[in-house]
């Protein structure tokens, strides 16, 4: 098993990605165990680490986190819809840091945040964002959300405007997505997101330890203009997302002196005009919505082999298997997979990936 993904962030600065799949606990212990490992070797050191997987993988994260001397990290927890349904989904996805020492630090609310420097780029990431959940579960609580997400990107002189990426792991979604949408929406006409870059998302129904509505993250990026340019991308097979009330970007794009990174937003099998398409048939779904994710990457001179990072989301965990057999007929991806809701009843599977070349 390859241990990690590489992207060249600077001359001698290298941004990990390791994607786990676990087929039981005893072997998240051992993956991890190896990681541990790993990640000494190279002299790298832990930026976030995103769990997903029932609740009894928790303490092998924290194992794994100590191990490494780790008591402050970003860290994310989405669990799967129950802990029961089979097959059993779980997995991680391990950021590190090489060649340069991130800086953690906390809000008033307890979400924490990694900062590094490298070149002419300032970089922060945020996971498990959690608010607790409040009378209003609808728009307003989720502008309470953003505001707390803003005050992750203050800590480290970020604006909101430097957003380049999120992540919502909304409980249960189908029941209030549109209430989001109108905050989320609500929130960037406030703060003046819709006169710059409109950042990729990810929005998936999931619970969370916490039993917080919404579990959040981000990537925030600011860097001198001279050096490099962050800007969004469109989908040649799919419309924007704001078509049908949502804002956020299909994808949005890095390009810097060392290195091009695309970040593909949560994709789904949508047609080009917004509606769901082959609802029941999970072949082709996936079929479609790896076709879309394709499209992206080679609109920008990419494709699957330059993945360093994806994310499976299943409605059923029988549908992971449709994946597998996607990769078998076509190419492996680092993946994680996610037992989730999508942001539509109809919508059986969606996945989001990330993409990097070195200049």
């Amino acid at each position: 098993m390859e241990m990690a993904k590489k992207i060249r962030l600077a001359e001698n600065v290298w941004e990990l990605h390791s994607s786990l799949v676990f087929s039981s606990l005893q072997d998240a212990r051992e993956k991890f165990a190896r990681l541990v490992g790993f990640l000494k070797s190279e002299g790298a050191e832990l930026l976030a680490i995103e769990l997903f997987a029932p609740e009894k993988y928790a303490q092998a994260a924290e194992d794994f986190k100590k191990s490494l001397g780790v008591k402050i990290l970003p860290q994310g927890h989405v669990l799967p819809l129950d802990e029961v349904s089979l097959p059993e989904l779980a997995g991680a996805h391990i950021t590190s840091l090489k060649g340069a020492k991130p800086e953690f630090k906390i809000t008033e609310k307890n979400s924490v945040a990694a900062f590094f420097k490298c070149g002419g780029e300032e970089y922060c990431r945020s996971f498990g964002v959690c608010l607790p959940q409040g009378a209003d579960c609808g728009a307003s609580y989720t502008k309470e959300v953003f505001k707390e997400l803003k005050e992750v990107l203050a800590l480290g002189g970020f604006k909101f405007s430097d957003l380049a990426r999120t992540w919502f792991y909304n409980d249960k979604i189908l029941s209030w997505y549109d209430d989001f949408n109108k905050g989320r929406t609500e929130f960037f006409n406030e703060n003046g997101v819709f006169k710059g870059l409109l950042p990729a998302s990810t929005g998936i129904g999931s619970p969370n330890p916490k039993k917080s509505k919404i579990q959040a993250g981000l990537i925030g990026v600011k860097d001198a203009p001279r050096l490099g340019k962050i800007y969004e991308i469109e989908s040649p097979l799919q419309c924007g997302a704001t078509k049908y009330g949502s804002s956020f970007a299909r994808a949005v794009e890095m390009k810097f002196g060392t290195y091009s990174r695309i970040m593909v937003s949560g994709t789904a099998s949508i047609a080009p005009t917004g509606e769901t398409l082959y609802f029941g048939d999970i072949k082709k779904q996936v079929e479609l919505t790896m076709q879309v994710i394709g499209g992206i990457l080679k609109s920008r001179g990419m494709d699957f082999s330059d993945t360093v990072r994806s994310v499976i989301y299943c409605m059923k965990p029988e549908y992971y298997a449709e994946f597998l057999n996607w990769q078998k007929s076509n190419v492996e991806i680092p993946h994680t997979p996610s037992y989730s809701t999508v942001c539509r009843g109809d919508l059986m599977f969606e996945v989001e990936l990330d993409a990097a070349k070195s200049s």
